[in-house]
């Protein structure tokens, strides 16, 4: 329960009444900007007033850029809200805060706030306050949300919401964005600061812009006024719990070991859980598929929705339970303010690589998706650790890999789900220890640190997640893997079911007896048009191990990653055993792959190792080159970070090939 002494304001029945402007056209909505420093709960009281499900986390950096969304219809006429990125500085040392400040002082080109809401920290009312005042010299109507007032009572703080809002001359409203609370009495004071004029004679505006002049302002009105009762003077030594938990996972002995075993536990987590879920989606559309060959008449349609559309999707969709999980695991950590520490943890060994301590965030993004990790490098002050930052995010195992993962680690080790789900947690691991290694060597002999840079961030208080929020945010980051991976999928299958069923008439083997043959005909795979597209790149897959069905699979993953999951259900047939259920056929029929025309298997322990070899360092994403070159202005060196990871892939997996075989491992 949020500790206050004083009632939340009442809703302004003149605004609701007419008063303001109308508002409600589509054409023009009043625009309303969030500002506030970074993890002051902004985003989440975005989505308290939207409705929407924009990233949160209890760590600062989250949004970099601008979000905009509509205020919901119960909160009366709807306003245009935009969720600014936070702001550490008004000297504006990294582009999302120049970003932000362009719009608070009205020098955007589209965004031109016509109220200014500053959330607030009320555990740190002094710091934040400074911002505010920044946003009252604007002379635009302003409205203070207070946040994080679940947090003092473990302060041992009070805060006198009236008494806070007199002395600071502008409305204070008390809010939860994480529940809701306090969200429509906000939008109330925001409707009527849209009614009335910007008032000049606020103290907020007064205070001085010299820092050590400013924070003395404030503190003195604070003071003054009591609108703050601190009964603990030594707050963050006597936050017995947050200092209890940190002395453990931060510890210079535990806290790596501690780290990498969450980590682990977190991915070894998502076989066996998952489990339940895959049985069920397998079994649907494996269900599914039967009942159209059973009520579709037989031919070549009703074999095309079968075996191409519904098994090329099932065989991805089969693992997205697996991607809720892991979008689930790591929205807790987020929220509970642990990752946080994982970026004071890992600060000093990537300070020795050339990387700036900030560089965890993005680089923990990129575990879910690495266009938006590209957009959280905009948080790194420097340029030449941005750039360092953004060239390692391929490295970090997006959530489009885990699909191939899982598939080649239930190939390699079957019946085991622990050691498949080790495995993959060492993935993942390796993964930050590559993409470390790589900014070594590039920060060594490429771009050399001129200057030390240090990080500042400020480490949240750890916090109970919310079940709701959490999975909202869940599913918003599940459903926008479908959104993303979707349609590619069902494209690429049906193009890829009709390019292994159909061929040149002339190319079958009963054309020779016949006089005359169709140019397009079905036909079998050796003879199809995909066996003629991946005969062509054979060649080059030899030193992998590989056929060209594998060939075709990895082609088609430079479309999305997940596609070469859906292309290997294709072209082994897996529908040509009607007993077995999508998953378990795929697995058995890469099992007992062979060369065409001699017993060697094409999936063995070296060449599975060898694909995911190419997997982990193969930038198979183009959207992802296409922020990359957004994001750093430079198609040169967006082409060269794709074909820098893609040639490592390629040459990796076929060295670790070779290797294994010359070991006698095969």
């Amino acid at each position: 329960m949020p500790s206050v002494e004083t009632a939340p304001p009442e809703p302004n029945i003149e605004a609701q009444q007419g008063l303001h402007p109308p508002i409600e056209t589509q054409s023009h909505l009043s625009t309303v900007c969030l500002a506030g420093a970074p993890n002051a709960g902004k985003t989440a009281l975005m989505n308290a007033l939207t409705g929407g499900s924009f990233h949160t986390a209890n760590y600062a950096g989250v949004t970099v850029t601008l979000s905009r969304g509509k205020s919901k219809a119960e909160f009366g006429p709807q306003v245009l809200l935009v969720d600014l990125p936070g702001v550490h500085s008004t000297s504006a040392v990294s582009p999302e805060e120049e970003l932000s400040c362009r719009v608070i002082e009205g020098r955007h080109h589209s965004v031109i706030p016509e109220v200014l809401v500053v959330a607030v920290d009320a555990t740190q009312l002094e710091r934040h306050l400074k911002l505010a005042s920044f946003v009252a010299r604007q002379h635009k109507p302003t409205v203070i949300a207070l946040t994080m007032m679940d947090l003092l009572p473990r302060m041992h703080q009070t805060v006198n919401v009236r008494k806070l809002e007199k002395a600071l001359g502008v409305p204070v409203v008390p809010v939860d964005g994480r529940t809701g609370w306090g969200a429509a009495e906000l939008m109330a004071a925001v409707h009527t600061a849209l009614a009335s004029s910007p008032s000049r004679g606020s103290a907020l505006a007064n205070v001085s812009e010299e820092p050590v002049s400013a924070y003395a302002a404030i503190r003195e009105l604070l003071t003054n006024s009591e609108a703050v009762i601190n009964r603990n003077l030594f707050v963050l030594a006597d936050d017995s719990f947050t200092a209890r938990i940190d002395g453990v996972v931060l510890h210079r002995v535990f806290g790596f070991p501690i780290f990498f075993a969450v980590l682990v536990g977190l991915f070894s987590s998502i076989f066996w859980a998952a489990r339940p879920f895959m049985d069920l989606i397998d079994w649907s559309f494996s269900q599914t598929r039967f009942l159209l060959l059973a009520v579709l008449p037989d031919g070549a349609l009703s074999h095309f929705l079968a075996d191409g559309i519904v098994g090329g999707v099932g065989a991805v969709a089969v693992f997205f339970p697996q991607i809720v999980i892991l979008f689930f695991l790591m929205t807790l950590l987020e929220d509970s303010g642990y990752l946080a520490r994982g970026a004071a943890l890992v600060d000093k060994p990537l300070s020795y690589l050339g990387l700036h301590g900030r560089s965890f965030v993005p680089m923990l993004s990129g575990f879910a998706c690495a266009i938006p990790a590209v957009l959280a490098a905009r948080t790194i002050p420097s340029r030449r650790e941005r750039l360092l930052t953004i060239w390692i995010l391929p490295l970090m195992s997006c959530s489009a890999r885990l699909p191939v993962y899982a598939l080649l680690l239930g190939a390699l080790l079957p019946g085991a789900a622990w050691k498949a789900g080790l495995a993959l947690g060492l993935i993942y691991v390796a993964s930050l220890l590559t993409g470390a290694l790589v900014a070594g060597l590039i920060s060594r002999f490429i771009l050399r640190r001129r200057t030390a840079s240090l990080l500042a961030m400020e480490m949240p208080v750890y916090r109970k997640p919310l079940l709701k929020p959490t999975l909202r945010m869940t599913w918003s980051r599940s459903s926008a893997y479908l959104r993303k991976a979707g349609m590619p999928i069902v494209v690429i299958s049906a193009c890829l079911w009709l390019l292994s069923n159909f061929g040149l008439g002339s190319r079958q083997p009963a054309a020779v007896e016949a006089a005359r043959s169709p140019l397009v005909t079905t036909s079998d795979l050796d003879h199809s048009f995909a066996a003629q597209i991946g005969q062509t790149l054979e060649p080059a897959l030899r030193p992998m191990g590989l056929d060209w069905r594998v060939g075709v699979g990895l082609i088609s993953a430079f479309a999305a990653r997940e596609v070469f999951v859906s292309t290997m259900a294709i072209v082994f047939h897996v529908a040509d055993d009607p007993d077995a259920q999508q998953q378990a056929g795929l697995l058995d029929n890469m099992r007992t792959a062979t060369f065409s025309g001699t017993s060697n298997k094409i999936f063995t322990t070296s060449t599975i190792l060898g694909l995911i070899v190419f997997f982990f360092f193969s930038l198979q994403c183009l959207s992802t080159v296409a922020v990359v070159r957004s994001e750093t202005n430079s198609w040169r060196l967006a082409g060269l970070q794709l074909l820098f990871y893609t040639g490592i892939g390629y040459l990796m997996s076929s060295a670790l090939v070779i290797g294994l075989r010359l070991l006698g491992v095969d």
